[in-house]
């Protein structure tokens, strides 16, 4: 198998496809990040005795009272905003194969045709998270119980070597389920099965092709560290170069460096929502390039 050609046709393939990007953000979530910036220090600044005073004149009895309506629709607001993230994130994901597999196969790709894609794919690549999560939830049961269970009768002897066993078998189920995972997600959505014919399956895929998927993951394990690195060296650089203007700023005036701090902090956030997309996409594209190479010499 060609693994550096597949490498560079998903490298291009994500850079010229920029509409990708979009469904790495979404599939993967966000990169986030937090940026803490002192405030100069004035006469007007609460003290921490000011601060304990202030949160213990606060009656929440009052507040819960007058307030509850305003509480409950920000909770609503948040369980709404997480439910389409996690909706748009199963979407993506479907998206994302689709697409990849369409411009492989030459056909005409848009974000338009990627997202109906997802779209209709989404209840199959949710049956795979939900079934695999299912495996890890009973396995994770087949470990805990029994182990209270002996704990609770004192038999400790018994309970320290049926939970190393177990963690043990455990252990190797989760690792399989990990190098495994991405195939049985485009079994399921390019291969047509069902998501529990592709977790069945998986294990003829793997043991037929496992030396092509341990390479890939070995090449895409060394891009992620050489992204990591040249990642960190460039945050070191602007990130330096940033305080450094920021400093120059706080000295003419502390108020117009608190604008500056939340222009870059802004920045610094899409840049890395942006760059999550592009990795996301780039992960997604050489997995479904490598499956399907394997498929079609099936």
């Amino acid at each position: 198998m060609d693994y550096l050609g597949i490498i560079k046709r998903a490298y291009e393939i994500v850079l010229r496809r920029k509409y990708l990007w979009i469904f790495g953000i979404l599939a993967g979530g966000a990169i986030g990040g937090s940026w803490n910036f002192s405030a100069p220090s004035t006469s007007e600044t609460f003290s921490q005795n000011k601060i304990e005073n202030f949160f213990n004149n606060i009656k929440f009895e009052n507040f819960l009272t007058h307030y509850w309506g305003i509480i409950f629709a920000i909770i609503g607001i948040i369980l709404l905003v997480g439910l389409l993230w996690f909706i748009f994130s199963i979407i993506s994901q479907g998206a994302l194969l689709g697409s990849v597999a369409a411009i492989s196969h030459n056909e005409e790709n848009n974000f338009k045709t990627g997202f109906a894609f997802g779209w209709h794919k989404f209840w199959k690549v949710l049956a795979v998270g939900l079934l695999i999560g299912l495996i890890v939830l009973v396995s994770l049961a087949i470990l805990a119980l029994p182990v209270i269970l002996l704990v609770l009768a004192k038999i400790y002897v018994l309970a320290i070597i049926y939970g190393v066993l177990i963690f043990l078998a455990n252990l190797t189920l989760w690792i399989y389920l990990g190098f495994v995972q991405p195939y049985i997600l485009r079994l399921a959505v390019l291969g047509q099965r069902g998501a529990g014919q592709a977790i069945k399956e998986s294990w003829s895929f793997s043991k037929k092709n496992w030396k092509e998927m341990v390479v890939m993951y070995l090449l895409v394990l060394a891009i992620g560290i050489g992204v990591a690195i040249g990642l960190l060296l460039a945050v070191f650089l602007v990130g330096g170069l940033l305080f450094a203007i920021g400093l120059a700023i706080y000295l003419a005036s502390p108020w117009v460096c608190w604008i500056y701090a939340a222009l870059a902090g802004l920045a610094l956030v899409l840049f890395f929502l942006i760059l999550n997309g592009i990795i996301n996409s780039f992960y997604s594209s050489v997995f479904t390039l490598t499956y399907l190479e394997l498929d079609k010499r099936a």
